[in-house]
């Protein structure tokens, strides 16, 4: 399936992928709207799509999929279209998976993926709807698996395109200073993570001997 030109076209199915997944599709690619202050992009790169923030996907010259936020991080997060559907359709955004802590043990990954998907079903049942039959529509309607058992599987997916090489990167200039921008990981566990996990940052930190 193509999957692009399938989303382009039905604007039923772009209204629910920007409501359940925070991302939609423009109707043709162009140049990323974060371009006018001379910023320097490590590969080419053009936007695709947006989400709620006004963030940017984009694809890259290599064919991955790359992320360009609006508060100033960069970086991979998909190798295909399909893959970063896929993670989007259980994952629904990608801050909430963007603390890189979190991949530093299996378990402690696990445990968060769990807590997740049971937050989220239980925030669905709380408004009368079925996260699962929702998700899994959109699955299904897009040919690409929903398996919530997998879901460590499809974050360990976004971790290794986000941290591997060459990493997709961004450096602007402020005068005779040049800045990078941040990552799209992040080593900072924010307060909903700690909420979720039911823990302090502290707490992770002892999973299976984490060390930090």
């Amino acid at each position: 399936m193509d999957l692009l030109g399938y989303i382009r076209e039905n604007k039923s199915l772009n209204s629910l992928l920007s409501r359940e997944c925070d991302i939609y599709f423009y109707h043709q690619t162009q140049e990323i709207q974060f371009s006018k202050n001379h910023e320097i992009y490590s590969l080419a790169c053009q936007a695709f799509a947006q989400d709620g923030s006004g963030s940017e996907y984009v694809f890259l010259e290599d064919g991955s999929i790359g992320f360009v936020g609006s508060e100033g991080e960069v970086g991979r997060i998909a190798e295909s279209l399909d893959e970063l559907l896929t993670f989007l359709i259980h994952a629904g955004c990608i801050s909430d998976f963007s603390c890189r802590p979190l991949y530093e043990k299996e378990e402690l990954l696990k445990m968060y993926c769990s807590r997740y998907v049971a937050k989220m079903r239980e925030d669905y049942r709380k408004q009368k709807k079925d996260w699962d039959e929702i998700r899994g529509a959109i699955a299904k309607q897009l040919s690409l698996p929903f398996n919530p058992n997998q879901f460590v599987d499809f974050a360990k997916k976004f971790y290794q395109s986000a941290s591997r090489e060459p990493l997709f990167s961004c450096r602007y200039p402020d005068g005779e200073t040049e800045y990078v921008c941040d990552s799209v990981l992040s080593d900072h566990v924010g307060m909903w993570i700690e909420k979720w996990l039911g823990m302090s940052e502290e707490e992770m930190k002892k999973i299976d001997g984490i060390n930090r």
